[in-house]
């Protein structure tokens, strides 16, 4: 798992002068259980139509402590010039009291920039894996 953060992020780092980053904050909710968890996230657009973001999440609860996701963007409508839907894909890296599971993800991303300086998100999502479940994370970047 080191292997592939540690690829990930030279990818990012490597095409870090044509891009621009946000990073920011949020909360996520697995409704599975209604578990709650805080979440730090990273997003790069490689440019008009593309996107990835990673997002840790530490889970407020004792049976799941965190989750990695890498997921890759595509900017599909544009509803107005500050809102943004966008399916996204990704891969989903959770930690079950020492045992860690992979995971699929599919959902959206909604995006409402109402100014240069931040984004509001809202992101709902399944995750497909053995542990399979809806999670619906908001939060802002900047």
């Amino acid at each position: 798992m080191k292997n592939i953060l540690f690829t990930f992020l030279i990818c990012l780092g490597g095409s870090a002068a044509f891009g621009q980053f946000n990073f920011g904050a949020g909360a996520q909710l697995i409704f599975d259980g209604t578990t709650l968890g805080a979440q730090g996230r990273a997003m790069y657009e490689w440019d008009d139509t593309w996107r990835g973001s990673g997002v840790f999440t530490l889970h407020l609860d004792s049976a799941i402590d965190w989750t990695i996701d890498l997921d890759a963007h595509y900017k599909l409508l544009k509803v107005s010039d500050n809102f943004d839907l966008s399916p996204i894909g990704g891969l989903s890296f959770t930690s079950f009291v020492g045992d860690t599971e992979l995971g699929i993800n599919l959902g959206a991303f909604i995006d409402f920039v109402p100014s240069d300086s931040y984004h509001i998100y809202i992101e709902p999502k399944v995750t497909v894996s053995s542990i399979g479940s809806f999670i619906v994370s908001g939060g802002i970047l900047f």
